[in-house]
């Protein structure tokens, strides 16, 4: 019920803060208030130059109430010298800020508000000094108090425009907890001299708030406020010095032990303090003091925790900048992707429309060129108007030689229409030169429609990378900001200039780390000596990198030592002991805990095929170290090997990616020969019907899924292999005894070579993965 009551009166007042009336009430109420409290607080004893640093830096819509507070509380009795020089400087302020209200970029400047508490004060200093004729000494003390005045303008408008900003989710840095503390510490002072048998509540207070700050700032928050806390509290009454050093010593050592805890924040304090507190002589000054303190700790263990206080100073170094900007980047690449698939779609539906108004076909070649030659002839009319439909069947009847020959001859028309038409030369010449200008529109039309294809195919295979990237994105649950940096660290150790590193831990708690880093010349890189120094920095065993060149930068991606380990083995024969072949094989770890083993087959032998099979399997390779996905790799190559030119251009794609932490292998097939699984003795042959690439717009892997383990056996061929047949290909696998993959590929091999009998050569290879 109590908790019900709390709440309806919360929302009651929040309600109430939305008129823009009693909102404005409110803030010139604060104003008068923060006004007549710093109007209150006194330095050295009886300075008080904090109303008009108020004043300075208050928002401008507040200075007057601000002003007229601080007028009122230097009204009332209190040891301030001289309180009409008080005044005098809070209005020379208010005029000051009233003239230049206009000018945006003095008004803005950070030093604007200490120079204007500056000025009014020392002015009026001065002024004082020669009218009651002041030692030297009182001099120094009006400079001093003007430039505290600045400072503490400095750090009041600070804290102003932490509020103006509402940085209510945002991370309080050294400088923010320092300008909040001196802030507080200022409203507080005047509570410095409200004592309960000889307890200063101002300074029970400002002690709490420096335990708030170490417990949730931890070391950082507990120094910089303890250290502003004394300093603020030390100048404000003779005698008390010592309280810069015991709380900015109680303010460190609490934040060296918030992680064990409230109690432990509390302990350490009051133990901190009392040791600072043992240069002074007075007992009784000691022992108030130390009731302070413990007064201050009770109320601390009392607070109850909360996490909006906590937030401000929480770097969150573990993630991006916050989960919403990870959902946020997602968001827009599948926006982005799905934007691209849009743009495929259009292109499509307007290219077919574009053929339907744009087709031409054989009777208007035949009436362009009647339009041309009969127009003005004086048997127009015998043809085409008495004998229309047999000068028609006349034409009709040319189809068939125009598409044979390419052309037509005078012998070509029936003999009617040639006693008829005494312009069938030109007639001929005609309907030919009509014709070659069909075939050159459409060749320039299957040319334009191929390269239709091939951009609309782009923009698929685009839209499928940007989903597969907010795919990938997606798995990662938050980033290790610490583990970067000790990364970094590492890096520069070895003399290698890191770009940017990334930390990334997926749902599975598994992490991966990416680094781009400088390309320097004549630094080798030591991936095992690397590796354990990473692994050793972040209490992780890691892989060794897996490392891509990018111009001027080099990209170093490794993940956590996965269960399964593959030993390759690979083998192969060039067709009629040719220097070139046209099968190439690629294999790598792409550093997230995956082994891909990657055959392309060129179509046919000899360099041409070299050619077409080392581009296939090194797109493939280099887009799949980047992160492509492999549909997305799949289209990006096919278009690539459309748009190459020239001869027909076409290879086969095999990829088998083998999970190291699960032991899931994902084959992915494009035209290429079967694969041999060995599990416990037993083979496996694994085949699926698809084209090469470089053939149609459109293309899909063929794939299936199979689960291994230790001692299982994974076997890539090219066509060459299975010429002659797979039977003997899985016998040889199921009795192959040893554990050697590479003496394995080199039997198979062989024997392909041995047993072909079709009277043709091709080019051979076998990849045997053997999984540990």
């Amino acid at each position: 019920m109590e908790e019900k009551a709390v709440l309806r009166v919360r929302d009651r007042i929040s309600a109430a803060l939305t008129v823009p009336y009693v909102r404005r009430a409110v803030w010139l109420m604060a104003g008068g208030l923060a006004g007549f409290l710093t109007a209150r607080g006194l330095v050295f004893g009886k300075y008080a130059p904090f109303a008009a640093a108020g004043a300075a830096a208050a928002p401008f819509s507040t200075m007057w109430a601000v002003i007229l507070g601080g007028a009122v509380g230097y009204l009332f009795p209190s040891p301030v010298d001289i309180p009409a020089r008080y005044i005098a400087a809070l209005l020379a302020v208010g005029a000051i800020r009233w003239s230049l209200s206009e000018l945006k970029s003095i008004r803005d400047h950070p030093v604007f508000a200490p120079v204007t508490a500056f000025l009014p004060l020392l002015s009026t200093g001065i002024a004082m000094v020669f009218l009651n004729g002041s030692l030297s000494n009182v001099l120094a003390m009006y400079i001093a108090e003007s430039f505290l005045a600045a400072g503490t303008a400095y750090f009041l408008r600070r804290t102003v425009q932490l509020l103006e900003t509402h940085r209510e989710t945002a991370v309080f840095d050294s400088g923010d907890v320092a300008a909040v503390i001196v802030s507080l510490g200022v409203l507080l002072l005047s509570f410095s001299n409200v004592t309960v048998s000889h307890i200063s509540v101002g300074r029970v207070l400002i002690v709490l708030t420096v335990l708030v700050c170490a417990r949730i700032g931890g070391l950082a928050g507990g120094a910089v406020a303890g250290i502003a806390a004394g300093t603020v509290q030390g100048l404000s009454t003779a005698g008390l010095s010592y309280l810069s050093g015991a709380y900015g010593l109680g303010g460190l050592m609490a934040g060296v032990f918030s992680p064990l805890g409230k109690f432990a924040v509390a302990v350490a304090f009051v133990i901190s303090n009392g040791i600072a507190s043992l240069q002074v002589n007075s007992t009784s000054q000691v022992f108030y003091g130390a009731v302070e303190v413990a007064a201050a700790s009770i109320l601390y263990m009392l607070l109850p925790q909360s996490r909006r206080l906590s937030n401000l100073f929480t770097a969150h170094g573990d993630r991006l900048p916050g989960d919403s900007l990870r959902k946020n980047v997602i968001l827009r690449l599948r926006y982005t992707a799905e934007a691209m698939r849009s743009a495929s779609d259009s292109v499509d539906r307007i290219s077919e429309k574009l053929e339907t108004t744009a087709a031409a076909d054989l009777p208007h070649v035949y009436g362009r060129a009647a339009e041309k030659v009969c127009t003005g002839c004086s048997q127009c009319a015998v043809c085409w108007r008495k004998n229309r439909d047999e000068t028609q069947k006349t034409f009709s009847r040319l189809s068939y030689p125009l598409r044979e020959r390419g052309k037509i001859e005078r012998s070509d028309f029936d003999v009617p229409f040639l006693t008829r038409c005494n312009r069938a030369m030109e007639l001929r010449d005609a309907v030919n030169g009509e014709y070659r200008e069909l075939l050159a529109k459409e060749s320039a039309r299957m040319r334009a429609e191929q390269v239709r294809a091939i951009v609309e195919e782009h923009f698929r295979s685009t839209a499928q990378m940007l989903g597969d990237m907010a795919e990938e994105f997606e798995q990662y649950q938050r980033f290790d900001e610490d583990s970067a940096e000790q990364v970094r660290e590492v890096l520069r150790h070895r003399e290698l200039t890191p770009i940017e590193v990334c930390c990334r831990i997926d749902k599975f708690g598994r992490m991966t780390i990416e680094a781009n880093i400088c390309r320097t010349h004549g630094v080798h890189i030591n991936k095992g000596q690397l590796t354990r120094e990473i692994s050793g920095a972040c209490g992780r065993t890691f892989t060794q990198p897996s490392v891509t060149a990018a111009g001027d930068t080099l990209k170093l991606q490794m993940c956590q030592k996965p269960v399964y380990s593959v030993q390759r083995g690979f083998a192969q024969h060039a067709a009629n002991g040719a220097s070139l072949c046209g099968d190439c094989a690629e294999a790598f770890t792409d550093g997230s805990g995956r082994y891909i083993s990657v055959l392309s087959d060129g179509m046919g032998t000899g360099g041409r095929a070299a050619v077409d099979g080392t581009m296939t399997a090194g797109m493939a390779q280099s887009l799949l170290k980047a992160g492509i996905g492999f549909e997305s790799t799949l289209k990006m190559i096919n278009s690539a090997m459309l748009a190459k030119g020239g001869e027909e251009s076409l290879a086969t794609l095999d990829v088998a990616c083998i999970d190291l932490f699960t032991g899931h292998v994902s084959l992915r097939k494009a035209g290429a020969a079967g694969t041999v699984l060995r599990r416990r003795k037993k083979t496996e042959y694994l085949e699926a019907k698809s084209v090469p690439v470089g053939i149609l717009p459109e293309i899909a892997f063929a794939r299936s899924e199979k689960d291994l383990d230790a001692g299982d056996m994974l076997v890539m061929v090219s066509d060459g292999v299975t010429a002659s047949g797979t039977e003997w290909l899985c016998d040889l696998i199921a009795n192959y005894e040893d554990d050697d993959p590479q003496a394995l590929s080199e039997r198979i091999v062989e024997r392909a070579v041995k047993d072909r009998a079709d009277g043709h050569e091709d080019d051979v290879s076998a990849v045997v993965l053997l999984i540990e």
